[in-house]
């Protein structure tokens, strides 16, 4: 189940499409949406006064456009969880978002349930990419990260996929029965062989590779 009472601010110029949002928000997760507005610039206001768990932007915003302003939520608001939305899949830009440390991505063009699966995994933390999307984001060098990936162990998998997931060494620790020392020490030996040394790495490695099922 996802999180109750979350806060929640919608970015998104088309009226109809917005409310669309907002509807499913409320009716289906019953989550408390703080603001539903039509530009970047309001929608920075918004999460400057009120500090928002889950943020949903349309990528082409008008003034602040989506991408700008997720930037800016990424390095002053670390915690927020952002939900990208577009009409338009462009491969390098959906690696860059991910990359960066969005949450997730999704095609506006998408049925109805794929919306509430991508708004229940935010919610929980989770990394949420479209499979349409997936396949495209691969670039040149996939297949060497999918050799990359056979030089893991099975405990290194099992922690990478932690980690894109958002759990701390704690949690993956008390979740794998070791101790935070031993997860520590995994970590830096997968940073060594992926030559990842940020958790928004690790997350793009695990969702290109397919180790996060989306």
């Amino acid at each position: 189940m996802s999180k109750p009472n979350l806060k929640v601010v919608v970015a998104e110029d088309e009226t109809l499409f917005r409310d669309f949002l907002c509807r499913i928000i409320r009716q289906r997760f019953g989550f408390e949406i703080i603001g539903e507005v039509a530009t970047g610039e309001e929608a920075y206001k918004l999460c400057d006064e009120h500090r928002p768990d889950l943020v949903i932007l349309d990528l082409r915003l008008p003034g602040i456009t989506g991408q700008e302003l997720a930037e800016r939520l990424i390095s002053e608001q670390p915690e927020a969880r952002i939900l990208i939305i577009s009409s338009v899949e462009d491969p390098k830009r959906i690696g860059s978002l991910l990359q960066m440390g969005v949450t997730g991505f999704l095609n506006k063009k998408e049925e109805f349930s794929v919306f509430e699966q991508a708004i229940e995994a935010v919610a929980n933390g989770n990394i949420f990419v479209k499979a349409s999307a997936q396949t495209q984001i691969d670039s040149p060098d996939v297949l060497d990260q999918k050799e990359l990936l056979e030089t893991l162990s099975d405990r290194e998998k099992q922690i990478v996929v932690f980690v894109a997931s958002g759990m701390t060494n704690k949690e993956i620790a008390q979740n794998l029965g070791l101790s935070i020392k031993t997860v520590e020490s995994h970590r830096s030996n997968i940073s060594k062989k992926l030559k990842i040394f940020d958790i928004a790495g690790v997350t793009l490695f695990a969702v290109r590779t397919g180790l996060v099922t989306l």
